[in-house]
């Protein structure tokens, strides 16, 4: 019989895959880290928190981006 791990530890890949630090999450949106403190202080970034830290979800910052693209004019 094999042995399956626990649902828990699944959940647990899949959130560490999904939620980056501030340190990542300022390189994924080229800003320093104490621009992104501020910004998620400000609520101009979504965010999350986990206990005291703050993780940020690369869908909610990748739509964050596409609503705020510039459009060019053509």
């Amino acid at each position: 019989m094999l042995h399956k791990e626990p649902a828990t530890v699944v959940l647990n890949e899949v959130i560490g895959r999904r939620l980056l630090n501030v340190r990542e999450a300022a390189q994924y949106l080229g800003l320093e880290v104490d621009t992104v403190y501020k910004k998620a202080r400000l609520r101009e970034v979504p965010c999350v928190k986990v206990g005291r830290a703050l993780r940020f979800d690369v869908e909610a910052l990748g739509r964050f981006i596409e609503q705020h693209t510039i459009e060019t004019i053509d």
